[in-house]
């Protein structure tokens, strides 16, 4: 037999004929064929699951992040004159999205019915533009008529469950939410007014242009927003801001720009970050994606093992075979080759077929979810989760690894029995022949 060249179309055609022989001519076995499914569905569930964490990671990431700033500089106590014009050179900030000077305080909102604690965040109407869970804010917060009137009028906006909380529901059995526009509560804060009488509490009542659900618990319990200029009133701070809220770009990675807001002001106020604050969640959503890859790669590495067991089957049906091709001069490595491609080509046509079914099924999610609410049966009830459908996201870096591991390990596994295939002697082979 003449020298052939590596995987060239001599051992490719072997190869091939090996795949499609029957078991009953020393083919390839079902337990082959077990891993070539293995592989494919494994594939299928790990672009799935985490696609699906990518998801839930995104939605909760926006929640978080979208109604909070990602940097923050605490300037109380600096005139806002200078302060705005700080605020523009950090909005020159590489990496800066935008700045806003905001004055953020704790109170107490009360109505006839109930009292509650709560966060009033004073803006400037101009900011409100930056509230991603307000459709064209400029356009709502001026047909509002939010920040009109005599130090920016008395019209705030509130988080949903905090109104919710303070006025009740109209109709607990339908859960129907009391339209709230126009109501009136009144917010207590801890400065104190000198009377004749002694000190009291600072207060103010307020009317509701608007309610704001942002998909964020604490925002949507807690915050109220009003214009700046009335918060500088309330909490006697005229002239004042408290810190200026950034947002960037990539508010997982903020040490580059704080670094450069710091050099920029000369190291002058105290900068925090959003990712310090909740290093928790970040801590936990990282964790939790990293073991579940880690599972799931896992799952595909033991699948991939059964093709050792199809290849050295196929290895000892087909030992006349090779001791042939050994004694009209294949090499080694000829034959280490052929067995090499058997294997491998179960398990890159497995995660192949793995990788199109589960691009496939994230694609199209939500259909798939519409067909079967179409028989009455919901995978994803919004009244559990809180969500409409199964959020995903499609990471193609993610695709990409998950289709090499699985190529990787096929041909991985499949070295042993392939060596052992070539290091047979075909005298030994032929002997009982």
């Amino acid at each position: 037999m003449a020298a052939t060249s590596p995987f060239g179309e001599v051992e490719r055609t072997l190869a091939w004929r090996y795949l499609r022989a029957r078991r009953s001519q020393g083919g390839v076995s079902l337990i082959a064929i077990i891993s070539f499914v293995g592989i494919m569905l494994a594939v299928a569930a790990l672009i799935i699951v985490m696609s699906v964490m990518s998801g839930f990671r995104a939605t909760l990431l926006n929640a978080l992040l979208g109604g909070k700033g990602h940097v923050f500089v605490m300037v109380d106590g600096v005139p806002s004159t200078e302060i705005d014009d700080l605020i523009i050179q950090i909005e020159g900030v590489e990496g800066v999205i935008s700045a806003a000077p905001i004055i953020e305080r704790q109170v107490l909102a009360s109505t006839e019915r109930s009292k509650t604690g709560a966060i009033v965040r004073g803006m400037r109407i101009e900011d409100m533009e930056k509230l991603p869970y307000l459709d064209d804010p400029i356009t709502k917060a001026n047909a509002d008529g939010f920040g009109e009137g005599r130090f920016g009028g008395n019209l705030i906006y509130s988080g949903l469950f905090l109104t919710e909380g303070l006025f009740g529901r109209r109709s607990p059995e339908t859960l129907e939410i009391f339209p709230y526009a126009g109501q009136e509560f009144r917010i207590v804060t801890a400065e104190q007014n000198q009377t004749i009488g002694g000190n009291s509490p600072r207060s103010k009542v307020y009317t509701i242009a608007d309610t704001l659900q942002t998909g964020a618990y604490e925002l949507d319990a807690l915050f109220v927003f009003m214009p700046v200029a009335q918060a500088q009133i309330l909490f006697n701070q005229r002239g004042e801001y408290d810190l200026i809220d950034v947002r960037i770009d990539d508010p997982l990675s903020p040490d580059d720009t704080v670094t450069a807001i710091a050099e920029l002001t000369g190291n002058r106020f105290a900068i925090d970050t959003l990712r310090r604050q909740r290093a928790q969640y970040f801590g936990a959503l990282n964790t939790e994606r990293a073991m579940m890859r880690l599972i799931m790669l896992l799952l595909i590495t033991i699948t991939a093992l059964n093709i050792i067991t199809g290849v050295v089957m196929l290895v000892k049906n087909k030992t006349r075979d090779i001791a042939i091709l050994r004694t009209i001069g294949a090499s080694q490595g000829s034959v280490m080759r052929v067995f090499i491609m058997v294997g491998a080509t179960l398990g890159l046509a497995g995660a192949t077929i793995g990788l199109i079914i589960g691009v496939a099924f994230v694609s199209n999610v939500d259909a798939i979810q519409d067909a079967f609410r179409v028989v009455g049966v919901d995978l994803f009830p919004e009244s559990v989760y809180g969500l409409k459908n199964l959020p995903t996201v499609l990471d193609w870096g993610e695709v990409g690894f998950t289709a090499a591991w699985a190529m990787g390990m096929s041909i991985l596994v499949t070295l042993w029995p392939a060596w052992s295939a070539a290091r047979l002697d075909p005298v030994d082979a032929l002997r009982f022949e």
